[in-house]
């Protein structure tokens, strides 16, 4: 399932000299003095985009003075362009420590999870994803704005989607949920709010809650019934809608419920008809679609649907079967024209 991408903000990077720097005691001005003119060459070498030196020259500044926030967060801006993720997230978390409220850093630890998270996401890292994103979504939220808002809609929805991947429902059912319900959602970023809205119809559809996955998977096609060029999912919510009712259907059927079967196949039809009309590439929408025709003793058109199936599938392992059966449907087709004999 593809996930599309967020605009990622920029590091904010400060290097304060001297000033930062300065201790008060007389036995310090030494160290402190010593400290300044590495972080001139610190800043030197990062202007001149020389990254292993800059970061060498800020881990000898954190020898001498260990407990300056500053430092710690520029060392986890150089990490990270270097792609020294974890090291980076360390060093980000080290200058928090030391300065609670430093905003630069709060902001390059929010967006180096997040970063982190979708990228290992991407990468089918499930579970490193979440490890980041985990950590991500429990930062004190700070910060109100659109941009953040949709930061943190997107670490619910890939942590979503990883829990989904991992099969932890419950997990990726709160997180979708989550997503869903931010204020604006639905009109601010309609296709992530889509998205999470499909994959709660899926979840519901895998507990066997098919009433509920309809709910879901209907919302979903109401977003986008009045745009021309449908999503890729689209296609794939009818089906699901489909299967979701004729397993309802079924299963009447096995407690010998045949009351209103015409009726139920016809409410299931529209929505095999749209999948298969929007290249759905699945075979059992054809079968579905054919079956639904045979329980309304649509013989004709139950032999047309299993014909265009043959002839869109021609590679199919069960050609065979569909066949024999096309060919079982030909003599139901025969018996059901019969004239009927008169009592």
């Amino acid at each position: 399932m593809k996930k599309r991408g967020f605009a990622s903000t920029v590091f904010f990077l400060l290097i304060f000299l001297f000033a930062i720097l300065a201790a008060p005691a007389e036995s310090e001005k030494k160290i402190a003095k010593k400290a300044g003119k590495l972080m001139a060459k610190a800043l030197e070498a990062i202007n001149q985009k020389q990254t292993d030196l800059a970061i060498d020259l800020l881990n000898q500044t954190l020898a001498l003075t260990p407990n300056n926030a500053v430092v710690h967060h520029n060392l986890g801006v150089m990490l990270h362009q270097k792609g020294l993720i974890d090291e980076a997230i360390a060093s980000f978390e080290k200058a928090l420590r030391l300065q609670p409220d430093y905003q630069h850093a709060q902001l390059a630890l929010h967006q180096t999870l997040f970063e982190a998270g979708k990228s290992a996401s991407s990468k089918q890292e499930f579970e490193k994803s979440n490890g980041y994103l985990l950590k991500f979504r429990d930062l004190p939220y700070t910060y109100v704005g659109k941009e953040n808002d949709t930061m943190l809609a997107w670490a619910r929805y890939i942590l979503g989607f990883n829990f989904f991947n991992l099969k932890q429902y419950p997990q990726a059912q709160a997180n979708f949920e989550l997503c869903q319900a931010m204020e604006g959602m639905e009109k601010e970023n309609l296709g992530l709010y889509a998205n999470a809205t499909y994959f709660l119809g899926l979840i519901h559809s895998i507990n066997k809650q098919y009433d509920n996955s309809n709910v879901n998977f209907k919302k979903y096609l109401t977003l986008f019934v009045a745009m021309e060029k449908k999503p890729e999912l689209y296609a794939q919510a009818n089906y699901f809608i489909a299967v979701n009712l004729f397993q309802q259907l079924e299963a009447k059927l096995a407690k010998g419920e045949v009351a209103g079967l015409a009726e139920a196949a016809a409410e299931i039809m529209p929505y095999l008809e749209e999948a298969i009309a929007n290249k759905l590439p699945n075979e059992d929408a054809h079968v579905m679609l054919g079956n639904c025709h045979v329980y309304r003793k649509e013989y004709d058109k139950a032999l047309q649907v299993y014909q265009q199936l043959i002839e869109a599938f021609p590679q199919s392992p069960q050609l065979k079967s569909y066949q024999v059966f096309m060919q079982e449907l030909q003599k139901m087709q025969k018996q059901a024209e019969k004239p009927k004999k008169k009592r």
